[in-house]
């Protein structure tokens, strides 16, 4: 397989090349975000065009592997908090899904059964400290607004004593 470059300019890595994102979508569920205008409608702002900007975790990911070029000088994590949304990012890519940011729907990450042109996003995911308490009133608001956009929302936590991550599905539903 043909090596991959990525370009890091000014605190991000950028993907300036169609080919390139769309090999790093098909072989590796790598999404990111495209941040660019379209050179024949740049007024319009509903849909972006290339430059595709990787999310830390997603550059974190690449970095493990030696055929993608171009990471060298992207900082890792710097704090425990930017370790554990990494770890939280490495499991759920793990268990097969497609992964963007979730700050639309106030959450960290939306997830994707399939490449997300063709499918609809299901989750809605949060990490959340293991030893913070959730008010009734905060569940209620998170449940509803996940059930307002179909989608369900998962609260996670890694749990030290077991030394995983717990997953807890947060669903809204009418009583009687």
């Amino acid at each position: 397989m043909e090596p991959l470059h990525l370009t890091y300019t000014d605190g991000h890595v950028m993907v300036f090349d169609a080919d390139t994102v769309l090999r790093l979508r098909r072989d590796y569920r790598i999404v990111g975000a495209l941040e660019g205008s379209h050179p024949t409608n740049p007024q319009q702002n509903n849909y972006y065009g290339l430059p595709l900007i990787l999310l830390p975790e997603e550059v974190a990911l690449l970095s493990a592997d030696p055929s993608i070029t171009g990471l060298e000088q992207a900082q890792g994590a710097h704090s425990e908090q930017e370790q554990l949304r990494f770890d939280l990012f490495k499991d759920l890519h793990k268990r097969g899904f497609y992964i963007t940011r979730g700050i639309k729907f106030g959450a960290d990450y939306m997830l994707y059964p399939g490449e997300p042109m063709r499918y609809h996003s299901h989750y809605i995911v949060n990490l959340v400290d293991h030893q913070d308490k959730i008010t009734p009133r905060q569940l209620i608001a998170l449940s509803r607004l996940g059930t307002s956009v179909k989608k369900t929302r998962i609260l996670c936590s890694w749990d030290s004593t077991v030394q995983q991550f717990i997953y807890v599905n947060v669903d809204w539903s009418e009583i009687g």
